[in-house]
């Protein structure tokens, strides 16, 4: 079935009052009136202006220097500007000495905007703020229900549910309940996705009842608006922006079996004793799945399952505790099972000894007893070296990967920069895609499409290579 829109999306940039100076933290705006965008689209639901009001408004935007917060002034431009369907780009100097550029794309019922000051040196965040109206709801930004430590998303008497209003939200990717994307959708037909990696935060709603405030760090900012008559569009249009989902291979659909660390006994549960030829407890699993008549399509075995004091050098694999292993796994595979193995970011063993001595770490990773070192994943010969070792444990045959530690122990602060020369700030949100495309790419290589990846952690750019988990919740 076909839709159309009888809207058109337009836009005109305005010149929006405000009085006084603001002052925040340590910043002061510079300059009384301040100026914003409005955004039109007839998809839109009645704004603060009433019913005929199907805009978005944009204002109070600003950037934050080591020194002071400088607004965008009303005067760099005198009147209202911009033609329906056409791109809209003004430029002007601002109080610190800058050349202001803002640009805005519209495309169909959508708006590309970029802001950007020249030279760029020094500007450490930027900020606007989105006109709200009372009862509007928002959602997305992450898994979790709401920010900060993960309990409190699963906390008794919890009433948040999905709606954001009234909440804040740092958007850097914590653990373990770790899918995050700067991405919401409003209630009135309107969808806010900002682009890169850098860290920032929202204020839904809970300074002020009549914004929404976004802040965030880097250079410059880029941000795009979706308009649309059905949430299922707004998703629809960021997902094919960001990447459209990974779609996993049959096998995958079926009900896996795990555990969380496998012993080999020389008896059953039962106390029979065991005479097969692979670990004990893979076989129990398997055999008393068919038993009781339980589809089992991916058998998943976590670490440890290699040598070393967190059983994970070299990717490798313990024979005591796995016997047999490549032929445990075509015995798996016979009978319609793939499986599924714990990796990690970091070197291990012998690895991690080649690792450093190569410079192939994580710059600004403090020495720890796990998770570490991690992998530049910026660098290419340290991608490849992390890569080979994965390629070894697919040549036995493992067709699926559990993605742990992606967002765990990473450094977030610092003057430290990573290989391809960016700061480990703006490098710590990028971490989690980087690293899933990375097995993608080996695994891929090896296996074509059979195969699928679970990680834990995630950013916008993760969804084109696998699924994902929620977390290490706590029991109940």
């Amino acid at each position: 079935m076909k839709h159309s829109y009888a809207a058109v999306a337009s836009l005109a940039l305005a010149l929006l009052s405000t009085s006084g100076a603001e002052e925040t933290e340590s910043f002061s705006v510079q300059g009384g009136r301040q100026a914003g965008l409005v955004l039109k689209s007839d998809v839109l639901a009645p704004g603060p202006g009433g019913a005929k009001d199907r805009s978005l408004q944009i204002d109070a935007i600003f950037y934050e220097t080591e020194k002071r917060r400088v607004s965008i002034p009303a005067e760099w431009m005198e009147a209202e500007a911009g033609v329906a369907g056409k791109p809209l780009e003004a430029r002007s100097k601002t109080a610190d000495g800058r050349t202001l550029t803002i640009a805005v794309a519209p495309r169909g019922n959508d708006f590309a905007i970029r802001i950007s000051a020249e030279p760029g040196d020094g500007i450490l965040k930027w900020g606007l703020s989105i006109s709200a109206t009372e009862n509007e709801y928002f959602t997305g930004l992450m898994e979790r229900v709401v920010d900060g430590p993960q309990q409190a998303s699963w906390a008794p008497g919890l009433q948040a549910a999905m709606d954001l209003r009234g909440q804040k939200v740092e958007m850097i990717v914590k653990p373990t309940t770790s899918v995050y994307a700067p991405f919401f959708i409003s209630s009135r037909g309107y969808a806010c996705f900002v682009q890169g990696t850098w860290p920032g935060n929202y204020d839904f709603c809970r300074e002020d009842p009549q914004r929404v405030k976004i802040r965030f760090e880097g250079p410059d900012f880029e941000l795009k608006i979706y308009t649309a008559d059905d949430p299922a569009r707004l998703v629809a249009a960021h997902a094919l922006d960001a990447g459209p989902p990974f779609l996993p291979p049959k096998w995958a659909y079926l009900p896996w079996r795990w555990r969380d660390e496998h012993s080999h006994l020389d008896r059953y549960y039962d106390g029979t004793p065991v005479t097969g030829p692979f670990n004990s407890q893979v076989m129990e699993d398997v055999l008393m799945m068919e038993a009781f008549g339980i589809p089992c399509g991916v058998y998943w075995i976590d670490r440890p399952y290699g040598p070393g004091r967190w059983g994970y050098d070299d990717f490798e694999i313990d024979p005591a505790r796995l016997p047999d292993f490549e032929r445990m796994v075509r015995w798996l595979n016979g009978r319609n099972m793939q499986l599924c193995l714990w990796i990690a970011p970091f070197f291990q063993g012998k690895m991690e000894e080649e690792a450093l001595a190569r410079g192939y770490n994580l710059a600004g990773q403090m020495p720890q007893i796990n998770n570490y070192p991690m992998v530049d994943l910026t660098n290419p010969e340290a991608k490849s070296y992390w890569q080979q070792g994965v390629a070894k444990l697919v040549k036995l045959g493992v067709a699926a990967f559990k993605l742990d530690r992606g967002e765990e122990g990473i450094p977030e602060s610092g003057p430290h920069r990573v290989f391809d020369g960016r700061s480990i700030r703006e490098n710590r949100n990028a971490y989690p895609g980087m690293y899933v495309r990375a097995a993608y790419e080996i695994v891929k290589k090896h296996r074509g499409d059979d195969f699928v990846l679970m990680p834990r952690g995630a950013y916008t750019g993760s969804a084109p290579y696998g699924v994902f988990w929620g977390g290490d919740i706590g029991g109940t």
